[in-house]
């Protein structure tokens, strides 16, 4: 995706992107891994990305969906080892997840159980053998935009044990009914189907994209009424590429970094 930002004054801060939208990327150690699912019957490349030193403690894992977007149209790498440098996020694993292609995308990512039972039986084994990464579900993210988005919250729902954070941004949360604005997971909700469990979750949805965001008010709502931790941001912006890299910098922070900056409370977890 080809984009040309043009910063206006009150817009948003997005200084740790600068370098790219000068034509700078850093060169950063970034592995690719090939993930053969047995459970999927299918096989693509995951991107790996470490901050900060491979011996630092409890470091958290960040799960990003459409991972080809995040390596290589907009590459992440270079912004998150910046905020990590600055102390503004911790050292952390960064999992960035192909999608395949377009049709896998929209069978995969959408509410679908057994692509998060390969993630955590396949490719969560496979990622700690390369790092050493120890299971905490309160220092585990998803984070993803649009399908991607309606991914991670899906998935944190469904196994807060797991995966106790996720990012969504545009979330696509009138699926399945495109158009509407009360979809399954608020549905789902309301009628009581998944546990009190802790977990926490950034939404983060534009004023250009009426449906996405009354869908995402109505998930953040019934949310609220389950006493779920969730925080919902309103952006001057639609379902852009400009407005994700930025939302997920700060809901990286939001949920990772220093608490002073968090909007959620403090847990005694």
């Amino acid at each position: 995706m080809s984009v040309s930002p043009l910063h206006m004054p009150e817009a948003p801060c997005q200084a740790d992107w600068a370098p790219l939208d000068q034509g700078h990327v850093l060169p950063l150690n970034i592995r690719r891994l090939q993930w053969h699912s047995q459970r999927l019957n299918n096989q693509r490349t995951v991107w790996l990305c470490e901050t900060g030193r491979p011996e630092a403690p409890n470091r958290p894992l960040v799960l990003l969906l459409d991972g080809q977007f995040w390596a290589e149209q907009m590459p992440v790498a270079a912004p998150l080892q910046s905020l990590t440098d600055r102390q503004k996020l911790p050292p952390a694993i960064y999992v960035m997840i192909d999608t395949i292609d377009r049709q896998h995308r929209s069978h995969e990512l959408p509410c679908n159980e057994d692509f998060w039972l390969a993630v955590q039986q396949e490719l969560l084994p496979l990622i700690s053998r390369q790092t050493g990464w120890q299971h905490n579900a309160a220092r585990t993210l998803v984070a993803g935009e649009s399908f991607g988005g309606l991914a991670a919250v899906y998935a944190t729902l469904t196994w807060p044990d797991v995966f106790g954070n996720a990012i969504s941004l545009s979330g696509s949360f009138w699926w399945p009914q495109r158009g509407g604005t009360r979809g399954v997971l608020t549905r789902e909700l309301d009628e009581g189907h998944f546990s009190s469990h802790p977990r926490k979750i950034y939404l983060e949805a534009g004023r250009r994209e009426p449906v996405v965001w009354q869908a995402g008010d109505e998930l953040f709502r019934a949310l609220q009424r389950r006493n779920i931790e969730a925080t919902l941001t309103q952006i001057e912006g639609g379902h852009d590429a400009l407005c994700w890299r930025g939302g997920l910098l700060s809901g990286l922070q939001a949920l990772l970094g220093p608490g002073e900056s968090s909007p959620f409370p403090e847990s005694d977890e």
